[in-house]
């Protein structure tokens, strides 16, 4: 009998484990598909179709400036490969794949990250503790991208943990030597922290803290080590890290500055948060209040744990994992920075108009509550930090088994009453959509009947969805991204398109009201807290239409009387959707 290792044992384990992890990402995105629940969120069809009208525009050789100038790139880009694809584009699935395999990447970052310091069965509890998470399930199926930056952000944590290891081997006890080289390494974490820096402004703080921890690290370092090669590898590295994620916000304002004209237009332009936050009618809670504001991170970030009783004793068990960690700082530390997210929205809710409005607190509501989600790396790696301490001290198995079945008791009663009164952020995603979908929906139906040949002039920010469910291809629409055919257009919609789509108060509305009488209604939909609609073809081509009898007789549903449609929401529709 051969008793020599098996050198591939590893390899076949891991790849076991992210089959698994993959089969539940790809299992919850059938479940939401069927149910036709992947694109409910307003920023997430938005972001669909920013990566949508990349190759799909009237200007090709512009493309790039179709990116527009609120939300970061990296998202975008990554949806461009499948994004081409109508199918992909319209049932939202281009823009879930991005979300799903960062939630796979994200899932073994934790296992990793906590790997390296416990037990395997505290590394798999965490990692179960993230994946099974009902919010991140329902979230990696939609094209948000949340799941993203958690992705990056616990893997620059992971490659900061081996460059630590690496420059300070045999530093703390009990923590397994680091896998790669102290310069490699660092330049992985400054890799993900760039990545982050692309994909959400949070990783904008997270790579500003981190990097000062990178000159600290380096700096000790450099003065207990003598050896010259070493040292320039370091020196080369460092400088690399520091240079890329410098270049991240000085690209972003040049490239903001080249499509807008205002460098700051992802902050004070009209598509901003402080902008969408200046069109409210009251104050939100939190702002101009730092401790606030904290609460009700905090708050949102329990809820997305479970119902309040579960994620109470989850967050307790966080809290206690962590002072656990800040008293054993020098094993520790790292996993300490997952807490970044609390300071960093704790900050935008007070002082940076990014408000979250939560169901059970004031004002009732919800709006924004998936940001919660950003904490959940602090409940799946502390919770079994603090039970991997206790039965450390305990001599009998029976009862480091027992604490570890009630950890396990306490996370599966929170996601069973999470699931049991529906994840919350698909609660604020279907009560925040229906209104919008209610336009959405009968104008896609007429807007899928117009001739492809025809153009179509829209103001898209408010009501993308309706030509993503239409199919209507992006080149035959003139749109606000659409420059200078968009200003053209206004000036003069007669001669410009032959079918416009007018909201009350947006550019084509106003752009309409002189030359009303040069068009003709075809459908009218309203909704409560949602601007009336008209859907309208240019007069000329309405006329020359109906005496074409061929053409009436297929298309009789455009040449009817227009229709006025109505919808009334149940209680409690929040007003408007998440833009921030």
């Amino acid at each position: 009998m051969d008793d020599r290792p098996d050198p591939y044992r590893q390899q076949r384990h891991d790849a076991r484990f992210t089959l698994l992890v993959g089969a539940l990402s790809i299992a919850a995105l059938l479940f939401y598909y069927v149910k036709q629940e992947c694109l409910l969120y307003g920023d997430a069809v938005a972001h669909i179709n920013i990566a949508r009208r990349v190759v799909d525009n009237r200007h090709p050789l512009l493309s790039l400036s179709e990116l527009g100038t609120v939300w970061l790139p990296l998202q975008h880009v990554a949806m461009l490969p499948f994004v081409w694809s109508d199918a992909l584009w319209r049932s939202g699935i281009a823009g879930a794949i991005p979300g799903m395999v960062a939630y796979l990447l994200g899932t073994l970052g934790i296992f990793r990250l906590v790997s390296s310091r416990a037990p395997g069965i505290a590394a798999y509890l965490a990692a179960a503790i993230y994946a099974l998470n009902p919010n991140l399930l329902y979230l990696q199926t939609t094209a948000m991208n949340e799941p993203i930056f958690l992705a990056f952000f616990v893997w620059a944590l992971v490659y900061l943990d081996e460059f630590w290891r690496g420059c300070f081997p045999g530093s703390a006890p009990h923590i397994s030597p680091s896998r790669m080289g102290p310069n490699r390494s660092l330049e992985a974490c400054g890799i993900c922290l760039a990545a982050g820096a692309c994909t959400r402004y949070d990783g904008w703080f997270v790579a500003a803290l981190v990097g000062i921890i990178v000159a600290v690290i380096v700096s000790v370092w450099w003065r207990n080590n003598t050896d010259a090669s070493q040292r320039r590898a370091i020196a080369k590295s460092f400088l690399e890290v520091l240079l890329l994620n410098a270049l991240i916000p000085g690209f972003w304002l040049i490239y903001t500055y080249s499509i807008s004209g205002y460098a700051l237009d992802f902050i004070n332009g009209p598509y901003s948060a402080k902008a969408i936050a200046a069109r409210s009618t009251f104050s939100y809670p939190g702002q101009h209040h730092l401790f606030t504001a904290a609460l009700y991170f905090l708050k949102s970030a329990k809820l997305n744990m479970g119902a309040d009783a579960w994620s109470q004793v989850l967050f307790a068990a966080a809290l206690v994992g962590t002072a656990l960690a800040a008293w054993r700082f020098r094993r520790f530390w790292v996993l300490l920075l997952l807490w970044l997210p609390l300071f960093f929205y704790a900050l935008s809710i007070a002082y940076g108009s990014v408000p979250i409005y939560i169901p059970v607190w004031y004002p009732h509501s919800y709006y924004n509550v998936r940001y919660g989600l950003e904490l959940l790396p602090v409940f799946a790696v502390f919770a079994p930090l603090l039970v991997t301490s206790v039965a450390e001290h305990m001599k009998e198995v029976a009862l480091r088994n027992a604490i570890w079945c009630a950890l396990i008791a306490v996370v599966a009663g929170s996601y069973f009453s999470a699931w049991r009164d529906t994840p919350i952020t698909l609660r604020e995603a279907l009560v925040n959509s229906r209104g919008r979908l209610a336009i959405e929906r009968p104008l896609a139906n007429y807007l899928a009947d117009i001739p492809r040949s025809g153009t179509l002039l829209m103001y898209t920010a408010e009501h993308a969805g309706a030509l993503q469910m239409s199919g209507v291809p992006r080149r035959h629409v003139i749109s606000e991204s659409e420059h200078p055919d968009w200003e053209w257009a206004l000036l003069d919609p007669v001669h410009s398109a032959e079918y416009a789509v007018a909201c009350y108060g947006d550019p084509v509305w106003l752009a309409l009201r002189s030359v009303r009488a040069d068009f003709v209604e075809l459908l009218s939909i309203s909704a409560p807290h949602q601007a009336r609609c008209t859907l309208y073809k240019r007069k000329e081509i309405h006329e020359s239409l109906l005496r074409n009898d061929l053409w009436l007789d297929a298309h009789t549903q455009l040449t009817l009387p227009p229709v006025t449609l109505c919808y009334n929401p149940p209680e409690g529709a929040m007003k408007r959707d998440s833009h921030a």
